[in-house]
């Protein structure tokens, strides 16, 4: 499977890339600013890098995020990039009274089929409860989110921690699976991944039976 990475200019994203590398798949990392038409044919999956400011700052990240949910291609954004999918959806994001930079909270995982969609099983395993680092200031609103929408994790505030669609394979977490802050975070690298080639596969095979 070949990854895309949308770097949107941040310094965790080269701990994603190798990270996902672990697991045999291919990564390319294309920073903002640098995407072209011709990314989207080498592309079978994406991920929505962490960065700084807020999803409208970065005009880019927005088109990419759009025309990823158009061509239906598996996406899991990463902080700032699960903003610009709420923020696309017609969502509103609120900020923290106290940013969460370098903190690590526990948080409960509903992994129900109806609130995690298409890429549900890349929680298989982790549990109802998972530790997670934080580097953020800014929140999704959850009662914002539209129909189709839903907050599968949540902080101990109730703060959402992820978020999935429940047609499409898109999945978002506020979180950073990458630092060392969160431990089961390489396990849900891998689980998304994972979730991302069936999804292809099912893609693929209902490609083939409408031609057979």
């Amino acid at each position: 499977m070949r990854i895309t990475l949308f770097d949107n200019h941040d310094s965790f994203t080269w701990n994603l890339a190798h990270d996902l590398g672990r697991f045999g798949w291919t990564v390319n990392v294309v920073r903002e600013g640098a995407w072209t038409a011709d990314h989207w044919v080498q592309t079978d999956a994406l991920v929505l890098s962490p960065g700084p400011g807020l999803p409208e700052e970065h005009a880019q990240l927005m088109d990419v995020t759009a025309e990823a949910l158009r061509r239906g291609v598996p996406t899991l954004g990463v902080c700032l990039g699960m903003q610009a999918l709420a923020v696309h959806a017609g969502g509103t994001l609120r900020n923290l009274e106290a940013p969460l930079h370098g903190r690590r909270s526990a948080m409960t995982v509903d992994a129900a089929a109806a609130t995690c969609g298409p890429l549900g099983t890349m929680w298989e395993g982790l549990g109802p409860s998972m530790e997670v680092g934080h580097y953020h200031s800014w929140v999704v609103e959850e009662e914002s989110l539209p129909a189709g929408w839903h907050v599968n994790a949540r902080s101990s505030q109730g703060v959402p921690m992820a978020m999935g669609h429940e047609s499409l394979p898109v999945a978002g977490v506020q979180f950073h699976p990458e630092s060392v802050l969160t431990p089961q975070g390489r396990d849900l690298l891998r689980g998304w991944g994972e979730a991302a080639q069936r999804c292809l596969a099912i893609s693929a095979s209902n490609v083939s039976l409408n031609f057979s």
